[in-house]
């Protein structure tokens, strides 16, 4: 059994990445952009391990390896002077779990111009372009091995005042391999539809994942894992490699270290975390090249 799962697997991952050709611009760019504190410090190479409750917006299958409930809010301050909110729950019930999430993406006030090409300075007044993501899981044990998980997402993105709505799915599967500590993962993401914005139609940046996390102890009270992640985004042609590296010493202090290969902007990361008895506080710095800025992730997160 563990060799046919493993078998079917490889297949869908191969499949995935070898037909899954550029196809152009994509919109609703806010569906690649990570939020969470803990994921960003590890390069958001993180499709094969665990975490708070914002693991469901990276491989849905994965909220069934929390060992806890959770309530996360996550605030970042993004490139560009924009601020990214996040609220996720995950309910874990044995065999299967369920959650919830929502994100919101604030542009900030942008000026707005008469039409007139011979006259930029007639400014005539100001709009608000948003993001909201909205998303509902659930994951189960399929296998005792095998983990399955999806989402069902609902986007809407309002520029000016022209604006869309997006229907979306995430599908994902996690095996637990005979090593412990060792998993492997699979994700399909954001594959759906939209209304047109201004007559034409937005197409989705469908994602896809392969993934590998390995965890274990180098002494009694210290533990490390590393991961990562090859994505595919569909509407580029190259394919991404995110390393992430995470120490944690009586599972209370954690530091974590990620890198990201054949990004235009993005490499490093770092991020710092502590437990306190029910609740986890993380945080993150992503610094962005060619002086676009840096990014400051801060979650909190509730264990129940």
């Amino acid at each position: 059994m563990k060799k046919i799962v493993l078998m079917i697997m490889f297949f869908i991952a191969l499949s995935s990445f070898s037909f899954a050709e550029s196809d152009g611009e994509c919109g609703f760019q806010i569906l690649k952009v990570g939020t969470s504190a803990s994921m960003s410090g590890k390069g958001d190479a993180v499709s094969a391990s665990s975490g708070d409750a914002t693991i469901l917006w990276y491989n849905p299958a994965a909220v069934q390896l929390s060992k806890n409930s959770n309530f996360c809010f996550s605030h970042s301050s993004y490139i560009f002077e924009n601020d990214i909110e996040n609220a996720s729950l995950i309910v874990r019930k044995g065999n299967y779990s369920y959650g919830f999430g929502a994100i919101f993406l604030n542009y900030g006030k942008i000026d707005s111009y008469d039409e007139n090409p011979y006259d930029i300075n007639d400014k005539i007044g100001e709009y608000h372009p948003i993001d909201i993501l909205l998303a509902g899981n659930f994951s189960f044990r399929f296998l005792p091995n095998l983990l399955c998980g999806s989402n069902l997402k609902i986007i809407h993105e309002k520029i000016h005042t022209e604006s869309s709505w997006g229907l979306a799915t995430d599908f994902g599967l996690i095996y637990d391999s005979f090593l412990r500590g060792l998993n492997f993962a699979i994700v399909a993401q954001n594959l759906g539809f939209s209304s047109k914005m201004k007559s034409e139609n937005i197409k989705f940046p469908n994602t896809y994942k392969l993934g590998t996390s390995y965890t274990f102890q180098m002494e009694e009270k210290s533990e490390f894992s590393l991961s990562t992640d090859f994505i595919k985004y569909i509407d580029n042609d190259d394919i991404k490699i995110n390393l992430g590296f995470e120490y944690s010493f009586t599972k209370l202090f954690f530091a974590r270290l990620g890198y990201k290969f054949n990004y235009d902007e993005e490499d490093f990361s770092a991020g710092l975390g502590i437990k306190l008895t029910k609740y986890n506080f993380d945080y993150s710095f992503v610094p962005y090249q060619n002086e676009i800025g840096n990014v400051h992730r801060f979650s909190i997160a509730y264990n129940f």
